[in-house]
């Protein structure tokens, strides 16, 4: 048939009645068999006709001749041309894609665009729910760590407020340590207050910006707006409807857009990811190598945004893949994902410290502002000469081992370890650990923790900086005592506990984590027992056939670097 054939008579289905034109069906309703039939074609699972707004036999014909007349597979007659516009831009764009249009587009769509935008600048606070679950190894070895925490948002002022708890468990040992922190601006500088309603730490930011950065997540999701697909189906956040926009992006695009927004959102009391290299490095070849890792990495993003004011409701990251390309070889890292659920906006009008926490407070922010800078470089020499004079003394004969004290030993069953240049001696007592700058966290020990006589338990030590270390508390006497009045028995340190090089820890030998185990072997011999895995190999020392007067170096499978090591002498009853 000719054009003008097809323009009269395509899409025409005999009508019952005899009429040569579709009729104009006015009805709403449409009558059915049976209620399941009419649940059927609700649900596109049955053709037929339910409800006007859904489909209409009338609004059928004209798709139908449409569809002759351009020669196409189907056609989808709108209600509106917004309603158009949308299904076609939504149809053909996917995640990543760049819209290009004229400045005359029909308005709705450019309202549509711009209404998240428009809606995020008009936030002034935001308070949100933020989950971070890690995974690295598996089996013995495996290590998780979750935090949950409460935080709240302020755009002006910048600050934050954050609340919670985080979960550990290594090897089987679990830890949980309550985290609360305060980051405001104080006389022009960005002020951090960290800790519990026992200890609370200050801490001063160099860079005013730092406190701004928590509200990059108001403006960092605007880029990324439309690089999402929409689900046909709402979701449901805080019982609320959401529209659920899903996509995966890059490596290098999550690079780009969202690595300020997670070290915002993550701050100082959540998981910690200083060893992933989320920012540049001055170094260009490392830049580059890292660059062609992320080109190949994808990114699963989840974000849920309020049908009730177009505001974000949900994020989800699966970074996974992301922090293996990003992070060292040896991070084996097996799972992380990041979650945050905005709970309501604007109804933080501001965040005040409390006045118990500031008068509280150790300070350990910056110098007096009456300090030159010629001050400030020559305290740091003499900081540098002190620690060089307490680490001096003999070097080992050994290849790849680390300066030591002359205190410290050569062989592990001298059962010494050299922290921040002090040397102890197991068994010690807390006393002697803390003298190293270390505190025991209390809040890892149950309250009233006691041990029994002759027994030993687990408890954790960490310094200003957050760095962890373990310890066997033992009690040696012959009655029940509380683990603070216990002896050190036992010391172990793994790369996953050190923020920063903040905390030496140097075992007899020259012995530190990422010493190769060829120089642990040179300085301690042939262990008494080796085990391997996937991931890691463990190497025991023991003396005298006692379990617990011994020495433990675990090593990465890949390199063969020390990533645990510890040393421990004691005797227990009853034990194994």
């Amino acid at each position: 048939m000719s054009f003008n054939t097809d323009l009269l008579h395509a899409g025409v289905v005999r009508e019952a009645n005899g009429a040569t034109l579709p009729p104009v069906y006015q009805s709403s309703a449409f009558e059915q068999d049976t209620a399941a039939d009419l649940e059927k074609i609700f649900e596109n699972k049955a053709p037929g006709y339910c409800y006007t707004r859904v489909g209409n036999p009338t609004v059928t014909a004209f798709e139908n001749r449409i569809t002759k007349l351009e020669g196409g597979m189907a056609s989808i007659a709108c209600a509106s041309g917004m309603a158009a516009i949308m299904n076609a831009i939504l149809n053909i764009v996917r995640s990543g894609d760049e819209i290009v249009s004229s400045a005359s587009l029909y308005g709705g769509s450019i309202d549509l665009f711009r209404d998240i935008e428009v809606n995020m600048t008009s936030v002034e606070s935001a308070e949100e729910n933020q989950i971070v679950k890690l995974q690295m190894g598996d089996g013995d070895s495996a290590i998780s760590q979750e935090s949950n925490l409460d935080i709240e948002m302020t755009r002006d002022p910048a600050a934050v407020h954050r609340k919670g708890q985080q979960k550990t468990n290594m090897a089987g040992t679990k830890e949980t340590q309550e985290m609360e922190s305060y980051q405001v601006e104080e006389d022009g500088k960005t002020v951090i207050y960290s800790g519990t309603d026992e200890a609370w730490e200050k801490n001063a930011v160099e860079e005013k910006e730092t406190s701004s950065q928590q509200t990059v997540l108001f403006d960092g999701l605007q880029n990324l707006s439309g690089a999402f697909s929409v689900s046909q189906d709402l979701a449901t956040v805080n019982k609320e409807e959401c529209f659920e926009l899903t996509g995966t992006i890059s490596g290098t695009q999550f690079q780009e857009t969202f690595a300020d927004t997670l070290k915002a959102l993550l701050g100082e009391d959540s998981s910690d990811l200083s060893g992933w290299n989320l920012q540049a490095s001055e170094d260009e070849e490392n830049n580059e190598e890292l660059q062609q890792k992320l080109n190949n990495v994808k990114v699963d993003c989840v974000i849920d945004i309020y049908r009730s004011n177009i505001l974000p409701a949900k994020i989800t990251f699966d970074l996974t893949d992301y922090l293996k390309a990003a992070g060292e070889e040896n991070a084996q890292v097996t799972s992380y994902t990041l979650e945050v659920t905005f709970v309501s906006y604007n109804d933080t009008k501001k965040i005040k410290v409390p006045k118990a926490v500031k008068e509280s407070a150790k300070d350990n922010g910056e110098d007096e502002a009456e300090n030159s800078t010629d001050e400030m470089l020559e305290e740091e020499n003499q900081e540098a000469t002190a620690e060089a004079e307490a680490a001096k003394g003999i070097q080992s004969d050994i290849e790849g081992a680390a300066p030591q004290s002359e205190e410290l030993g050569a062989s592990w069953n001298s059962y010494t370890v050299q922290i921040n240049g002090k040397v102890l001696t197991l068994p010690c007592t807390i006393a002697d650990l803390e003298s190293t700058g270390l505190t025991l966290d209390e809040k890892s020990l149950p309250q009233e923790y006691e041990i029994e006589a002759g027994d030993y338990q687990n408890a954790w030590f960490k310094d200003a900086s957050k760095n962890t270390i373990m310890v066997d508390l033992i009690n040696t006497g012959n009655d029940v005592k509380e683990a603070k009045d216990c002896l050190v028995g036992g010391i172990y340190v793994e790369q996953y506990s050190l923020r920063n090089e903040d905390l030496t820890v140097i075992f007899p030998g020259g012995i530190q984590l990422g010493t190769a185990i060829d120089v642990v072997q040179a300085a301690y011999g042939e262990a008494s027992q080796h085990t391997e895995s996937e991931l890691v190999n463990v190497y025991n020392w023991y003396e005298d056939g006692s379990f617990y007067n011994s020495c433990e170096i675990d090593t990465n499978s890949t390199d063969g670097t020390v990533s645990m090591m510890g040393i421990s002498r004691f005797e227990v009853k009853n034990g194994e």
